[in-house]
């Protein structure tokens, strides 16, 4: 097993997209979960009707999960439930990969945290993951059998970018092989020097694109390039995946890529 990239990456392969409610069911309904989670319906919580709709996602660890709920095209909101081992470092750790998968595995481009009022671990939750507040609703949750405002915090995908864990490793693990697949196919390598604002972002295009997100990884490749006048990748062929970038014609398979020919000779 190779070693992960990151400790981003190390959370990330103990995150469950889970198919059934079984586990979700668990966690909502522990008396330490269900007061914060219930919100507007009656105990006890059955969320199999979420997760037969195939548009929400559905992630699970350890001690919890996340549930997102798809509002619209792009747009999820974020329902976190953790049991009480849990809460604190593993829930914080948790949540930003979770964010991560949603952002680079799906269309999601924005999510909205819920933070109700009587609720302050939900707030702290959403500002240490770089949300931001939007608004308030006033009628906007149920908790204690009443219902109390809730403050909007929401985070877009470019800012999410801007610090996420992860994406610098990324970047860099693009480059180095890129280096060595221009090496092996007989070209003059000067190898790249580490830049961590080109490596973020390219290295948030590459994760899209890894995760199964390729037109959504080259339009945030191409946003980076108008940034720093780099020309853009650009797709070849869906079938095999080929990708046209940084000089070579790149074939995405499993994970990971190798370079088919130097574009000049494509």
């Amino acid at each position: 097993m190779s070693t992960p990239l990151s400790d981003l990456h190390r959370t990330l392969a103990g995150l469950t997209r889970e198919t059934d409610a079984v586990w979700l069911n668990r966690v909502a309904n522990d008396p330490a979960v269900l007061p914060n989670v219930m919100g507007f319906l009656e105990p006890p919580l059955d969320l199999a009707p979420l997760v037969a709709d195939h548009r929400n996602i559905c992630l699970s660890g350890e001690h919890g999960a996340i549930v997102f709920h798809h509002h619209m095209p792009g747009l999820y909101a974020a329902h976190p439930m953790f049991l009480e081992a849990g809460r604190g470092k593993w829930g914080t750790a948790f949540a930003t990969a979770a964010r991560h998968w949603l952002f680079t595995r799906t269309d999601a481009v924005e999510i909205i945290a819920w933070c109700p009022r009587g609720n302050p671990a939900a707030k702290v939750l959403a500002k240490s993951l770089g949300f931001t507040y939007e608004m308030t609703n006033r009628r906007g949750w149920a908790l204690g059998g009443e219902v109390v405002p809730a403050d909007v915090y929401t985070l877009l995908i470019q800012h999410w970018m801007r610090d996420a864990p992860g994406l610098v490793e990324r970047g860099r693990w693009f480059h180095e092989k890129l280096d060595s697949e221009h090496e092996r196919l007989g070209a003059s390598v000067q190898p790249s020097e580490p830049d961590l604002a080109r490596d973020r972002y390219v290295g948030a295009a590459w994760e899209m694109i890894l995760g199964g997100q390729t037109g959504k990884g080259l339009v945030f490749n191409s946003r980076w390039a108008a940034f720093s006048q780099d020309e853009p990748a650009e797709l070849v062929m869906q079938e095999p995946l080929a990708i046209r970038a940084a000089g070579s014609v790149l074939i995405v398979r499993d994970g990971d890529f190798y370079a088919a020919a130097l574009a000049d000779a494509a």
